[in-house]
């Protein structure tokens, strides 16, 4: 009887440690695909570089400015609207009084 369990649970361990292979083997595949993915990415960015040509210093100082030139613009749109939107702002009045300091709790 002895043998008969010690046997039981190895077949029941092996078929565990199968299932744990197979999970194991379909995570590798994904993570293949995945990396595959990633390095054709970074193969194109290098290509793209390349074919660019020849970085100089002073066309990366002009690179740089127009980043910050853009980076202002923007920040002066978004201060221009939120000017524009606070003048939007409607007051709430009280419908007896036309008053701002009155509301409805207070009248």
């Amino acid at each position: 009887m002895l043998i008969f369990k010690i046997v039981a649970l190895l077949a029941k361990k092996t078929k565990f440690l199968v299932y744990k292979v197979t999970l194991l083997h379909a995570k590798i595949r994904l993570l293949r695909i995945a990396n595959k993915a990633l390095s054709k990415r970074c193969k194109a960015k290098k290509t793209r570089i390349r074919q660019e040509g020849v970085l100089t210093i002073k066309d990366a100082y002009n690179i740089i400015s127009q980043i910050k030139v853009n980076k202002q613009i923007r920040r002066d749109k978004r201060l221009e609207e939120k000017n524009q939107s606070d003048k939007n702002l409607t007051v709430q009045r009280c419908s007896t009084y036309k008053e701002t300091s009155y509301n409805l709790r207070t009248c």
